[in-house]
């Protein structure tokens, strides 16, 4: 006959298995953002990339989000984040312990989230101020309204431009931040041998 597990048994296998997805989903988040990145990313020619890795990047950047998104409910729960009582630091238990690092993770998967965020609304915004420069192209028939409907669709112009850049520059910072969660995530997979 079996006996049914304790109730902190259960707390302690659903922490090994979100332990288990949230390393698998930070893998999946950590090649995602290198797919994102255009090919010339340490390079210095950019100009002729840029078109094509924006398109690239609207494209993929909600599925980005998801995972990060999944990631971080694995590493929540992982921590039992919300839920002091469950929580027992790894200076204490050192098979089941929560670490320092995790806890840090999780605050550097949701500051990932939020500048995944940020660039998703830019890129809505830009499409549709796109989409309103395309729809102005009727304007210019028109003789007086020519000059103004130019010059607006120019500053358009510069401002896609300039939004690469930014993006770009996120992109950076996002990468040196990486670099941070990385020595994170390994740590944490170094201490931790749930079996």
């Amino acid at each position: 006959m079996i006996t049914p597990l304790h109730h902190s048994d259960y707390t302690l296998k659903n922490r090994a298995f979100n332990c288990r997805m949230r390393n698998r989903y930070y893998e999946e988040v950590y090649y995602a953002f290198r797919a994102l990145l255009p090919s010339d990313f340490n390079g210095t020619d950019r100009g002729k990339f840029d078109q094509e890795w924006f398109s690239n990047l609207q494209k993929e950047i909600k599925r980005y989000a998801r995972q990060i998104n999944t990631c971080l409910d694995y590493a929540q729960a992982a921590i039992f984040y919300g839920k002091a009582d469950h929580a027992t630091l790894y200076s204490k238990d050192k098979r089941w312990g929560i670490l320092q690092e995790e806890i840090f993770l999780v605050h550097f998967l949701q500051e990932l989230l939020s500048t995944t965020r940020y660039i998703i609304a830019r890129i809505d915004t830009d499409n549709m101020l796109h989409d309103w420069s395309t729809n102005m192209q009727g304007m210019k028939a028109e003789p007086a309204e020519h000059g103004f409907v130019s010059s607006i669709q120019e500053k358009l112009s510069a401002m896609s431009s300039a939004t690469i850049k930014e993006f770009r520059e996120l992109l950076k910072h996002v990468s040196e931040r990486f670099q941070i969660g990385n020595t994170l995530f390994g740590t944490i997979q170094e201490l931790q041998n749930f079996y």
